[in-house]
């Protein structure tokens, strides 16, 4: 996942992945005020074009508070600005360059009765190349046999193994549910 080393020694974020995450959220925070307005609903390749470059934005869009869309936004411009980073920022893009790599080689496993260590290789290298992540055999042959057949299960572990955090957290971190308002 994109980054360089703090004096701290740890890993920052690049600034193309702040200013892309920055992007999504001021997008979703677009989308959310033309709703409230009352606006037309966008076609389908708005929403196409924005969960195929982040994978989970949809699910953003209809259960962040809008407060939250705009901190996420406001944080990623401090942090572009030299500021610290926080968590969720390298959990999130993990998280879509994983379930981008996860989509894409998804498609290409879902009717193989057989993948090869090979094959696997192979695939893995041009998912990685896809999804700007690296991604290894192991990740190929677990996507066509997910935890409970979920992708978000494996993209979620990995994440765990890569972060030191555990699933629940980085879940309820990135995806935090919108309380029912008035009830």
């Amino acid at each position: 996942m994109t980054g360089a080393a703090d004096p701290d020694g740890d890993t920052r974020l690049s600034p193309e992945v702040l200013s892309q995450l920055a992007r999504k959220y001021l997008t979703l925070a677009e989308l959310r005020r033309a709703r409230a307005a009352g606006e037309p609903i966008p076609g389908k390749e708005v929403f196409r074009a924005l969960a195929g470059e982040f994978p989970g934005a949809l699910n953003e869009l209809d259960n962040l508070p809008f407060d939250e869309i705009e901190r996420r936004h406001d944080a990623l411009s401090r942090a572009l600005a030299g500021g610290p980073e926080e968590r969720w920022m390298a959990w999130m893009h993990g998280y879509h360059t994983l379930m981008r790599a996860a989509l894409y080689v998804k498609i290409r496993v879902a009717r193989r009765e057989e993948l090869s260590d090979v094959a696997a290789a192979a695939l893995a290298e041009r998912a990685a190349r896809h999804a700007g992540t690296p991604i290894d055999a192991a990740f190929v042959i677990a996507v066509k046999a997910p935890p409970d057949g979920r992708l978000n299960r494996l993209v979620l572990g990995r994440l765990a193994a890569t972060f030191g955090a555990s699933m629940a957290e980085i879940r309820g971190t990135i995806f935090p549910r919108r309380r029912v308002e008035g009830g």
